[in-house]
C-alpha cells in the first residue's frame, strides 16, 4: 500500500512539473507580444508626428485591441496559476493524512484538537458481540425480519386489481400465489380468476388452458365447477364445439352439487350449440 502512494506521489510531483513550466512559458510569450506592441506604437507615434494620419489611425486602433486582448490572457493565466497553486497545496495535505493513516499516526483535527487513528484492536471482533460491531444506534425493531405477504394477502390484492380492470397485475398476484402457495386454500380460486384475466381479454387460448387446469387440479375447491364451466365457454369461443359441448354436459354428472344457477346455465349453452 506504501508503495502504491509513493507511485502516486511521484506521478503527481511530475505533473506538477511539467504545468508550471508549462504556464511560465506562456507568460514569457506573453510578455513578449507586449514588448513588440509597444516598440509597434513607439513607430507608429512617430509616423504620426510627420503627418501620416488615416491609416495610422486605423492601425492604432488595432494594436489597442490587441493590448487589451493581450492584457485579458494574462490575468487568465494569473488566474489559472492561482488555482494550480491550490491544487497543489491539497494534494500536498491529502498525501501527508493518508500517509499518516497508513504509519497509524495522530492526525491533526479541525481547530486544533487531536484525533487518534491508530488501530484500537489488535484481534478479531468476537463472534457473539453485536453490541461491538453495530453500537447502539440500531434499535431491535430494525433488526426483525421483513414479513412476506400471506397468499390471502396476495390473493385480495388480486381480487381488487381484477375488480379494477387492471388486468396485469391481477394476473401477476394469481401468479404469485399459485407459484409461492401452490397447496393453499385459495389456490384454485387463483387459478379461477387467473383464467378470467385472460378471458377478459379475449385471450381465449390462455384462458382454456387456465381453466382446464383449475378443473384438473383444483377439481375439490370451489371453484371447481366453475372452471369447467368457463373452460367450455372459451372453447366455444375458439370454435371448437366437440369440446365446448363435453364441458358442458359433464357439468351435471361431475358436480352434482354444484349450484343450481350454475348447472342450469351450462344445459342452456348446451341446448344453443346443439349438443348432444
Amino acid at each position: 500500500m506504501r508503495n502504491q502512494y509513493r507511485i502516486l506521489v511521484a506521478v503527481l510531483a511530475a505533473l506538477l512539473v511539467h504545468a508550471a513550466p508549462t504556464a511560465a512559458q506562456d507568460v514569457t510569450v506573453l510578455m513578449q507580444e507586449l514588448g513588440d506592441i509597444r516598440e509597434d506604437l513607439k513607430i507608429l507615434q512617430r509616423k504620426t508626428y510627420n503627418g501620416e494620419n488615416s491609416e495610422l489611425e486605423v492601425r492604432v486602433g488595432r494594436l489597442d485591441e490587441l493590448v487589451r486582448s493581450t492584457a485579458g490572457r494574462l490575468d487568465e493565466l494569473d488566474y489559472k496559476i492561482k488555482q494550480l497553486d491550490e491544487k497543489i497545496d491539497l494534494i500536498n495535505k491529502d498525501i501527508d493524512v493518508r500517509m499518516r493513516l497508513l504509519e497509524g499516526k495522530k492526525i491533526s483535527g479541525l481547530g486544533g484538537d487531536v484525533i487518534d487513528n491508530s488501530p484500537k484492536f489488535a484481534a478479531p471482533v468476537a463472534a457473539n458481540a453485536p453490541l461491538s460491531i453495530v453500537g447502539d444506534s440500531i434499535s431491535n425493531d430494525e433488526l426483525k425480519p421483513i414479513r412476506k405477504p400471506t397468499a390471502a394477502e396476495i390473493y385480495q390484492k388480486g381480487l381488487e386489481a381484477l375488480r379494477a380492470s387492471d388486468f396485469g397485475a391481477a394476473e401477476q398476484n394469481f401468479n404469485t400465489v399459485l407459484n409461492k402457495y401452490p397447496k393453499d386454500k385459495l389456490a384454485g380460486n387463483a387459478q379461477y380468476w387467473l383464467g378470467e384475466c385472460y378471458y377478459a381479454r379475449k385471450d381465449y387460448s390462455r384462458a382454456a388452458v387456465a381453466f382446464a387446469k383449475g378443473y384438473q387440479g383444483y377439481k375439490s375447491s370451489p371453484k371447481g365447477a366453475d372452471s369447467l364451466l368457463k373452460l367450455g365457454m372459451s372453447m366455444q369461443e375458439l370454435g371448437k364445439k366437440n369440446e365446448a359441448c363435453a364441458a358442458f354436459l359433464s357439468l351435471k354428472t361431475e358436480f352434482p352439487k354444484a349450484e343450481k344457477a350454475l348447472k342450469a346455465k351450462a344445459a342452456e349453452r348446451a341446448k344453443k350449440l346443439g349438443c348432444k
